[in-house]
């Protein structure tokens, strides 16, 4: 029975960690989540989750305990991208998704004889720049850093199969306005300062939270799910048309443009990364069967935002 099931949550206190625990729980799920700070994630998550403190960076497995007559794990660790690149940050950056991965899947392998199921993240940083081409879940990866460590990291993750049903959910740009690159264009827009980066002809495979989150949930509930996903909104806009319609609803200009040459000078390598064309759109996920609460980017700001553009149609089928 569901109500029975535990799940063992990586990342619960990240931005879509502290989204999926409660709905979860709302779903029946008992959750455990394996934390560096048991204090500190005990103030921002629901106090029925049980809390197992585990520091990765030291190299060791997960408790064992934490895997007690556990049904599934959703992996959503990872160190932020959105800073420059050092050596030292693209060291971090493997090592919180490459390397925890697999030490937690030895953990699974040890310890998880009840574990039915892996549900690990990825994004669509696994296809690389890829222009005006699609992006389906068969196309090869990329040969940058952000290719290479999807690869990688959706590896790692596949070391549990064939016992543990595993999906690697390959997400697009988050809009959360509390986190990620919603949150820090918002201030922008609001200064007056908005526009795009480089030309604005990029593809922006751009997601709601929420859907983020009922991906996670079906994912795990669907038994025939197995693979990778691509976790991005089927109205896939240009770079420069999310922009402009951001501008729209906060009622500002958006006129600026930010070449890459200034980019690079301020991110160094990150650049690339953040004006690469990603056509990735939710072929697999549509086809069995999942559907979007905001499939049109109009719908999703303006519920984020909270403003009067939302329609009627805003929960209608993906």
């Amino acid at each position: 029975m569901a109500e029975a099931r535990r799940i063992v949550v990586t990342g619960a206190t990240g931005s879509i960690g502290q989204r999926l625990v409660p709905e979860l729980q709302r779903r029946g799920f008992r959750v455990r989540a394996l934390v560096r700070s048991v204090e500190r994630a005990a103030r921002v998550l629901p106090p029925q989750v049980e809390l197992f403190a585990w520091e990765p960076g030291r190299e060791e497995l997960p408790p064992a305990e934490a895997f007690a007559q556990v049904w599934g794990v959703c992996n959503l660790a990872g160190a932020p991208i959105s800073r420059r690149w050092t050596p030292a940050v693209k060291a971090q950056i493997v090592a919180s998704r490459v390397e925890l991965t697999r030490r937690l899947v030895r953990a699974l392998q040890q310890w998880g004889q009840t574990v039915q199921v892996l549900v690990s993240t990825s994004a669509v940083g696994y296809y690389g720049d890829c222009g005006e081409e699609l992006c389906r879940e068969e196309r090869p990866p990329g040969k940058d850093f952000l290719a290479k460590v999807c690869q990688e990291w959706e590896a790692a993750a596949q070391e549990a199969a064939p016992r543990v049903r595993v999906v690697c959910l390959r997400l697009g740009v988050v809009l959360d306005p509390r986190a990620g690159a919603l949150a820090q264009l918002l201030p922008v827009m609001r200064s007056f300062l908005g526009g795009t980066l480089g030309s604005g002809q990029q593809w922006f495979p751009w997601v709601h939270w929420a859907d983020v989150v009922a991906a996670f949930a079906w994912a795990l509930e669907t038994p025939t799910a197995s693979g990778a996903y691509n976790v991005a909104a089927p109205g896939i806009v240009r770079f420069r048309e999310f922009c402009r319609e951001l501008a729209r609803l906060l009622g500002r200009p958006c006129w600026l443009r930010v070449p890459v040459w200034a980019l690079r000078l301020r991110y160094g390598e990150l650049a690339d990364a953040l004006v690469a064309s990603q056509r990735a759109e939710p072929f697999r996920l549509r086809a069995e069967g999942f559907q979007f609460a905001y499939a049109r980017l109009e719908e999703a700001l303006g519920e984020l935002l909270g403003t009067k553009f939302v329609r009627a149609s805003s929960q209608s089928a993906g």
